[in-house]
């Protein structure tokens, strides 16, 4: 019985890794960038969500949604001022860029919205369900529910975005072969600045339900980076299906070593997934490897 209620309680978690990862793995796939910044834009639309709900009194769908896009619009500035001039620079040097800007922001927000925690409002009126399930009871908590059916949306839109219209076709092309997308006549700069808003709008997503499941603070941001990177070599670089079903196990692997075992040890159980993977099967669970031929 405590297995499958650390399951169901370890889904919504695992969901809110499932965007951030997919927020990694876009980015990386298509420009071949390790975007550490994305963690901090992850910290970003959680505190728009916060002044959102608790400033303004905007309903949590509408903040949600208005975080997304807020979000998304840090990361076209981020790719604007940062990534851009260095475009064709050696990855090195985006990659110290992308480490300097993480630091930047984070420091600036604790700065701006000094580093204590802070806790969503209640906006919903969330109910604990009871459910006879043989001769126990199990507890779900109806936000769990709510959080996980959030993220499953978001995935659904995002798939549908990357089957079925031209520029998420583009997307799909660019993760395989950069080069080849742009000699076929797509604006590659236009994709890159589309990749950038939809890995950030996916980050602000994850802030916001981050934060009505738990407390906030301007350095939420490193951790929640390192886990999505994390994720998404366990689901495969690249592979959005990957990351997806990465993250819920992820979150659900979490909740039962914390049940089992002690919650002290949750947040290494992301990296022993990272290292095994490496090891075993480097090209992740859904990943796939490309041969060049010359």
């Amino acid at each position: 019985m405590v297995l499958i209620q650390q399951i169901i309680n370890g889904m919504a978690l695992g969901g809110i890794y499932s965007l951030i990862a997919i927020g990694w793995t876009v980015v990386f796939g298509i420009v071949g960038l390790i975007n550490w910044t994305h963690g901090e834009v992850f910290m970003i639309g959680a505190f728009v969500g916060f002044f959102l709900v608790s400033v303004y009194k905007v309903n949590l769908i509408a903040a949600l949604i208005i975080a997304m896009l807020v979000s998304g619009f840090v990361a076209l500035m981020i790719d604007r001022l940062a990534y851009r001039p260095l475009r064709t620079s050696p990855k090195l040097a985006s990659f110290i860029t992308a480490l300097g800007a993480s630091t930047f922001l984070r420091y600036l927000a604790a700065l701006v919205w000094e580093p204590h925690a802070r806790a969503y409002p209640p906006t919903f009126d969330f109910k604990v369900m009871q459910i006879p399930f043989g001769e126990s009871t199990l507890t779900i908590n109806s936000l769990q529910l709510f959080i996980f059916a959030v993220t499953l949306v978001i995935m659904a839109l995002l798939q549908w975005f990357i089957t079925r219209t031209m520029m998420g076709k583009a997307m799909l092309a660019a993760s395989q072969d950069f080069e080849m997308v742009g000699l076929m006549g797509v604006e590659v700069e236009r994709l890159v600045m589309l990749t950038f808003g939809v890995s950030g709008m996916l980050g602000g997503a994850a802030g916001v339900l981050v934060g009505v499941l738990y407390a906030i603070d301007p350095m939420m941001g490193s951790m929640a980076g390192l886990k999505g990177w994390a994720v998404a070599v366990l689901g495969g670089v690249g592979s959005i299906s990957g990351a997806m079903v990465a993250g819920l196990l992820l979150g659900v692997a979490e909740n039962v070593s914390s049940a089992y075992v002690s919650s002290g040890y949750r947040d290494a159980i992301a990296f022993v997934a990272m290292i095994l993977t490496l090891v075993i099967k480097p090209t992740g669970l859904m990943g796939f490897k490309f041969e060049e031929k010359v």
